[in-house]
């Protein structure tokens, strides 16, 4: 039983014969009368009756009519949906934790503009979502420096001073920390500080103790409040109620920026504008 089919009965029950059903659906009388035998026969019942002027409805008939009329409604809706998801597009958008409240504001802003764009966004630490990138999981996402793009591009956003972060007595109260000191303690930092951290206590010819590394800085924050060392992370991830006690770094400067990045090639349109209105907006507050 074919949707057609059912169009083409509820037409000749609403037109009230045959032939007139044929005028309204534009087509001749014959293909008509056979479509309706081949679905009488498929479903091995008598439809209506032929009468002099008009047909009559057999009691199965009637039931397929008040039928026919709820499967081709929801037929319609369903070609309704399909057609605007078409017509709708989705952004695939990757976020680092620490950049998921300036980046919620940017989507807000620009779903006021354009209702119809669907938004998938991905959750993840900075290697995370560069693989999804890479791999074309996600269109544009956000990143944390030091990090090496090939073959993608990418904007400034933020740039912030990385910071010591402990409980309070593990650091000065002054709120301050020579890298001379911070060269005895036992340090946290997440995977890809390691190289760029290392690099400038051996500038300074100080040794560095690091005695716990993980990949997401969120850990490295967590291991910072258990007490075991000091954590080495960005300025803004550490929030008012947080019961560590941040320093800035004397002796050097270590700072790590946020990026947009995003595929140069084949990036959808509705991409090309999001990127756009999010550079727009200028620097963001960390």
């Amino acid at each position: 039983m074919e949707i057609r089919q059912l169009e083409y009965f509820r037409a000749i029950v609403d037109a009230g014969t045959i032939s007139a059903a044929a005028r309204n659906l534009h087509m001749t009388q014959p293909p008509l009368s056979y479509r309706m035998k081949l679905l009488e026969e498929e479903l091995q019942v008598k439809l209506f009756v032929r009468g002099t002027r008009n047909i009559t409805l057999t009691e199965a008939g009637k039931a397929l009519y008040v039928r026919a009329g709820s499967l081709l409604t929801m037929a319609d809706i369903t070609r309704r949906e399909v057609i605007k998801v078409s017509r709708s597009a989705t952004l695939h958008i990757g976020m680092t934790p620490s950049t998921v409240e300036m980046m919620v504001e940017k989507i807000a802003a620009f779903t006021a503009l354009h209702p119809e764009v669907h938004f998938d966004i991905h959750e993840g630490s900075t290697f995370t979502l560069k693989d999804e990138l890479e791999n074309g999981v996600v269109d544009v996402t956000t990143l944390r420096t030091p990090i090496t793009l090939n073959g993608f591009a990418a904007a400034p956003l933020v740039k912030e001073p990385l910071v010591a972060m402990a409980l309070p007595g593990k650091l000065p109260k002054d709120g301050v920390i020579a890298l001379r000191q911070l060269s005895k303690e036992h340090l946290i930092l997440s995977h890809r500080y390691r190289s760029y951290m290392l690099e400038g206590f051996e500038r300074a010819g100080l040794p560095c103790d690091i005695y716990y590394e993980c990949e997401d800085a969120r850990t490295a924050m967590t291991l910072a409040q258990s007490g075991v060392g000091i954590a080495i992370l960005p300025a803004s991830m550490r929030h008012p109620d947080d019961p560590v006690q941040a320093c800035a770094i004397s002796g050097a400067e270590f700072w790590t920026e946020i990026l947009l990045a995003w595929r140069e090639e084949k990036l959808p349109e509705t991409a090309l504008e999001f990127v756009g209105m999010v550079l727009a907006g200028g620097a963001f507050d960390c």
